[in-house]
């Protein structure tokens, strides 16, 4: 491999930008929401689940909530295992096909979400304040951009 393309490859990458952008924001958050006991990742499964039951959903099946959520089922599956541990989260099956386990907040869940939200915002400003209110705004619409363009 030429001395330029692994130039251009590290100096070019898309990817490497992002991973390293994101582990920095995760980061961010996660040591705002350590102090409820939670990780970004944690947070926001608790936060599209309360997003569910807000529309009337008081359960996801997992393929759904991996869909919304951008992983794999069995990464997904990975992931509640300490929400479930810590009852923040419980297991469920789809009324229409008892096949299909579904996932729904508990009331533990609630309270711990409601606890996080004042951290959550501490991050969020302080990315704002970081990036600027414009910049911010930008990364998340070129963000959803990316998300709604590129094959899954």
């Amino acid at each position: 491999m030429s001395r330029d393309t692994v130039i251009e490859m590290r100096e070019a990458c898309t990817c490497m930008r992002l991973r390293r952008a994101g582990r920095r924001v995760t980061q961010l958050y996660d040591r705002h929401l350590a102090s409820v006991g939670l990780t970004s990742g944690q947070h926001g499964l608790l936060a599209r689940l309360q997003g569910a039951s807000l529309q009337g959903k008081p359960a996801l099946p997992i393929g759904t909530l991996a869909e919304l959520h951008g992983m794999d089922p069995t990464t997904l599956t990975r992931n509640l295992k300490l929400l479930l541990d810590a009852k923040l989260v419980r297991n469920g099956r789809d009324d229409a096909d008892r096949r299909v386990r579904t996932v729904a907040l508990t009331e533990a869940g609630r309270k711990r979400l409601t606890e996080a939200a004042p951290e959550w915002r501490k991050a969020q400003r302080e990315v704002e304040s970081a990036l600027g209110t414009e910049a911010m705004l930008a990364l998340n619409g070129l963000l959803d951009l990316a998300n709604a363009k590129l094959p899954a």
